[in-house]
């Protein structure tokens, strides 16, 4: 191995090993003191900022017909049912309605019967990869409205659609409480020589479903990898850096951190963004978001992956670039999905690239030089 995939590789294992990165935990505050030393590492001090949430921790969450119980979890920008559940019709004209839900997609007819009123809760059948259980993320987090939505494997949905055609009735529990508790941002910077010439900000999330190391162990370690190249060779402007909480949940993370620094989206040269699954094994999808043609043309100087696909200016396909975008902002996204994206198997080494992923880190590292040297 080279030097950059050994540290690639360092990386991605001790993120895998913390557990599950779900915000607010125990993990994702352990992980965040973690990413605080790797930074003091490389000689640049970085610090954490937290901010207060709700965290929702889910209960008894399950669906029983004919006396046969499918656990799963619940959705977490939805109301919650009772102990006792909800009682009813499977599919159809029933009282439980069941959808196709693949992480983050649900289709107009889901999305429509979590706002109406004509069903009592739903069971949703997780797709979009491997069989198991693929959690969506909560972009109404701080908002939550419509029924209950309980999450479960799409390895259930033959047998529960049967169940549904054959007219059997069910309980749907999906119970969870909300708790206070604090997250962090990890923040950092790196003054340049002429330090008032407007900044570059490199982001990336930090937490996600389950140990996510290709969903997001390639941004961290390509985070680390442009502030290692920084730190050996001061630009001219200064970088800020924040690995974000709150991913999975609007992220509330990001949003925090540009609440107390409400004049960055606009007032920083550019936003790079280190988004999902940068580096995956399997069926990555790496796709390139800019906001003009100037940024799309120094991003490709460097990225020279025959997968990319450079989406048009101005265009955003997801990720915390979207915060960006809608402010007004300048950026630079690399964003993704792959065969494992919120599956519990993506995991290290199996989910996990590590000659793309250092190559993604070296490219990004070269952006972000190019950038912060800019006049």
């Amino acid at each position: 191995m080279s030097a950059i995939e050994n540290r690639v590789s360092e990386i991605i294992r001790e993120y895998d090993a913390q557990g599950w990165h779900r915000t607010g935990t125990e993990v994702d505050t352990a992980s965040a003191h973690w990413l605080v030393g790797r930074a003091g590492q490389l000689g640049v001090e970085a610090t954490m900022e937290s901010l207060p949430l709700s965290r929702v921790e889910p209960g008894e969450s399950y669906v029983e017909v004919d006396g046969r119980r499918v656990d799963g979890i619940p959705l977490f920008d939805c109301s919650f049912t009772a102990a006792e559940g909800v009682s009813g019709k499977l599919g159809v004209g029933g009282d439980i309605g069941l959808f196709d839900l693949e992480p983050n997609r649900g289709d107009e007819a889901y999305q429509q019967a979590r706002r109406s009123g004509d069903l009592a809760a739903i069971v949703a059948f997780t797709t979009g990869g491997p069989p198991g259980l693929g959690p969506s993320n909560a972009p109404n987090f701080t908002d939550p409205f419509g029924l209950p939505v309980l999450q479960v494997s799409d390895e259930e949905r033959d047998w529960l659609r049967s169940r549904a055609e054959a007219g059997a009735s069910a309980i749907m529990v999906a119970t969870a409480t909300r708790i206070p508790a604090r997250a962090f941002n990890v923040v950092a910077e790196i003054v340049g020589h002429e330090p008032e010439l407007s900044p570059v900000v490199v982001m990336t999330p930090r937490s996600g479903w389950w140990e996510c190391a290709a969903e997001r162990g390639g941004g961290i370690a390509g985070w680390l990898e442009i502030m290692r190249s920084l730190s050996e060779a001061k630009a001219q402007r200064t970088v800020k850096f924040i690995a974000s909480t709150g991913h999975e949940l609007g992220h509330i993370g990001l949003e925090s951190y540009i609440d107390h620094n409400l004049d960055l989206p606009t007032g920083a040269a550019v936003w790079v963004h280190l988004g999902a699954s940068i580096g995956a094994a399997v069926d990555w999808t790496p796709h390139l978001q800019t906001s003009d043609a100037s940024l799309e043309e120094a991003a490709l100087r460097h990225l020279k992956d025959s997968r990319l696909t450079v989406v048009p200016t101005g265009q955003v396909r997801g990720g915390e670039a979207e915060e960006i975008h809608s402010r007004g902002g300048r950026y630079v996204s690399i964003v993704g999905g792959h065969a494992t994206f919120h599956q519990q198997a993506d995991r290290w080494p199996d989910a996990v690239d590590v000659v793309a992923m250092a190559e993604y880190a070296a490219a990004m590292a070269g952006v972000v030089l190019e950038l912060a040297a800019a006049k």
